[in-house]
C-alpha cells in the first residue's frame, strides 16, 4: 500500500512515500521560503525520485492542523487537487495525533503541543500503547492551563512533544518537574511520515475523507479573524 503524506502545517514543510508501512522517501525543509513555493517542486522532485507516479499510490494522507492558518489551506488544497485528479482516496490526520505517534515509544502519556504564541498553545493528551487515543479535548489557549490539566489528568511521566513543548519548555518543566520526559530534537518536528503510516492505518480501516468538503481543523479563529470580531463588537 503506497501512501503519499503532505504537512505543510508549520514552517517546517514535508513530503514522504510510505509503502507497508516503511518510508521510502522523505524531504522535510525548514527555509523561509512559503509552502506555495515550494510544495509542489518538492512533490515533483520525491516522487520523481523515488519512481512513483500518481496511479502508484493507494492514497494520499495530509496533516489537518491546527497550525500555521495559510500553510493549512495550501496543504489541504493541493491534498484535495491530487486526490480529485487521480482519483485517489483522500484521509486527513491531525497534527496532534501525528506528533505523538513519531514519539510514541517515549511514554505511555505523549502530550502534543503547538505554538499558539503568547504563551497558548493548541494542545491534546494521547495514550500510545497502540496506535495514538486522545485522553482529553483538543486544547486552545494557555499552556500553563492544559499542563496542568494534563498532570492532574493521568499519573506518571508524561512526554512533550511539538513546537509548543519547544517555545514553552521552561513553563512545562516548572509545573511538571520530573514527571516531564522530553524526546529527541530530531522528533520535536511533524514528518510527513507519520502522517502518512497513520493515513494509511485509516484507510486500511475504510475510512476518507470527501476531497470536496475536507476542510483544515483550526481549532479558533486566526488573528485577523479575531480583530475584526473585536472591532464589530466594540462598533456594534
Amino acid at each position: 500500500m503506497r501512501i503519499l503524506g503532505i504537512d505543510t502545517s508549520m514552517a517546517t514543510g514535508s513530503v514522504a512515500l510510505v509503502e507497508k508501512e516503511q518510508v521510502v522517501a522523505e524531504y522535510l525543509l525548514n527555509i523561509q521560503a512559503t509552502h506555495s513555493e515550494r510544495l509542489l517542486p518538492t512533490l515533483r522532485r520525491v516522487l520523481r525520485d523515488a519512481g512513483w507516479l500518481g496511479d502508484d499510490l493507494a492514497g494520499i494522507a495530509v496533516a489537518l492542523g491546527p497550525g500555521s492558518f495559510t500553510g493549512l489551506r495550501i496543504g489541504a488544497a493541493t491534498a484535495k487537487a491530487l486526490a480529485y485528479t487521480w482519483q485517489k482516496p483522500l484521509i486527513g490526520v491531525t497534527v496532534l495525533e501525528g506528533l505523538a505517534f513519531q514519539v510514541g515509544f517515549a511514554a505511555q502519556w505523549v502530550c502534543s503541543l503547538v505554538d499558539a504564541r503568547h504563551r497558548e498553545v493548541y494542545g491534546c493528551l494521547y495514550e500510545t500503547e497502540g496506535l495514538p487515543a486522545a485522553v482529553t479535548r483538543y486544547w486552545a489557549g494557555p499552556v500553563a492551563d492544559f499542563v496542568k490539566e494534563v498532570l492532574d489528568e493521568v499519573e506518571g511521566d508524561v512526554c512533550f512533544v511539538g513546537d509548543g513543548a519547544i517555545a514553552y519548555g521552561e513553563i512545562i518543566y516548572a509545573l511538571a518537574q520530573e514527571r516531564m520526559i522530553v524526546p529527541t530534537t530530531n522528533s520535536m518536528c511533524l514528518r510527513a511520515s507519520s502522517i502518512a503510516i497513520l493515513g494509511g492505518q485509516r484507510l486500511l480501516a475504510g475510512e476518507k475523507h470527501d476531497p470536496l468538503t475536507l476542510t483544515p481543523l483550526y481549532l479558533r479563529l486566526s488573528e485577523a479573524e479575531r480583530r475584526l470580531k473585536a472591532q464589530s463588537q466594540r462598533s456594534s
